[in-house]
């Protein structure tokens, strides 16, 4: 066996998975012509979504610390910008989608891309139920798109096991 590559989930994560997208109100998984809406999503502990969160951090800290020196305090305490950190930081997990469409410019059909990440992810408004859940919960909490991609991204376990199924 070897061990470096069978139980290296960061490097597993690497590999987009298929997430079924499921409707906010109702959990029933969304279709198209019968087969899922499909969300292609990179686990959190890629080193290469690491990598860019630890970006995000580095700025963060600037501008925390200019804030300090100026005697300026940023406040990103409301709803909204819960909801805006939670879809930037599932638009780094997407690389992806299968059977979801919409209407381009030409007013035909076409599948979406990454490029349509953003106004999906904020189709919905994060779910307060789901943030204050009980991280064990069996019910549906009413997550939103970018909570639901979160969510199955921070399961290593399952990017691991993944990559070892023959």
């Amino acid at each position: 066996m070897d061990f470096l590559k069978q139980y290296d989930a960061r490097g597993a994560a690497e590999t987009a998975r298929p997430l079924e997208l499921r409707d906010q109100a109702t959990g029933e998984v969304i279709e198209n012509n019968g087969k899922p809406c499909i969300v292609m999503v990179k686990g959190a502990s890629s080193r290469a979504v690491q990598a860019e969160l630890r970006r995000d951090e580095l700025e963060r800290a600037k501008k925390a610390k200019a804030a300090a020196k100026t005697g300026t305090q940023v406040d990103t305490n409301t709803a909204q910008d819960m909801h805006e950190a939670t879809v930037k930081a599932a638009l780094r997990l997407i690389v992806g989608f299968g059977n979801m469409q919409t209407t381009g410019e030409d007013g035909k059909a076409r599948d979406l891309t990454v490029e349509d990440a953003p106004a999906l992810l904020d189709l919905n408004f994060i779910s307060m139920a789901h943030l204050m859940r009980e991280k064990d919960a069996e019910h549906w909490t009413k997550p939103s798109f970018a909570q639901q991609v979160l969510d199955f991204a921070q399961d290593d376990a399952d990017f691991l096991a993944a990559s070892t199924q023959p």
